[in-house]
């Protein structure tokens, strides 16, 4: 009897962020000339992805692979502040115009001016920040959600579908599509709301 085949978590997390810049950049690529809609490059990144996945799945599972978990914790107290760097070494060097005015008026001006190029800077910080926290926050989730349980609920399914190829691409087309469908539904339901 073979030894259990481990598929460290590490490899399949560096392997499942190269597979989706080279989507991507397919996608990109294909439509380059044909000016494709986003909804329509969201279908086809989708499905290629559901197919990398459901392939990846599947085979896993025929060849009776496991997890292992060696990516350690990522996201504790001590690693957040060894890699925090002060928001004042990313400062940008901005040289604000000059207001030319005399005297009274020509302060005023400059204070208003001073105000007006505060109010936008701040406001575009926030607006950006919130976004970008926002989507970085989301694909973290995406990625624990998918690397630590939901991989590991389909890899509990190897011992019953090693060798057996009828049930390995039967359990990889059922976890492809539950774990597939809701990224569609959401983009067909972004597509008709608009």
């Amino acid at each position: 009897m073979k030894n259990k085949i481990f598929l460290e978590t590490k490899f399949t997390f560096y392997s499942s962020i190269v597979i989706i810049l080279l989507v991507i950049l397919c996608v990109w690529i294909s439509g380059y000339r044909s000016h494709h809609s986003l909804f329509q490059n969201s279908i086809l990144s989708t499905s290629i992805l559901a197919v990398a996945f459901f392939i990846f799945v599947s085979i896993s599972l025929y060849e009776g692979i496991a997890l292992r978990d060696n990516l350690g914790k990522i996201f504790t107290k001590e690693n957040f502040t060894k890699n925090i760097k002060s928001t004042s070494d990313y400062a940008p060097d901005v040289d604000v115009p000059d207001v030319d005015g005399d005297g009274l008026v020509g302060i005023i001006l400059s204070i208003f001016a001073w105000l007006a190029f505060t109010l936008l800077i701040l406001l575009s910080l926030y607006v950006v920040g919130v976004f970008f926290w926002s989507v970085f926050l989301l694909l973290i989730a995406i990625l624990y959600w998918i690397y630590f349980r939901a991989l590991r609920l389909i890899f509990k399914n190897s011992k019953k579908c090693k060798g057996n190829f009828l049930k390995s691409f039967g359990l990889g087309f059922f976890y492809s599509a539950l774990y597939v469908s809701w990224i569609y539904a959401l983009i067909f339901l972004l597509k008709f709301i608009k």
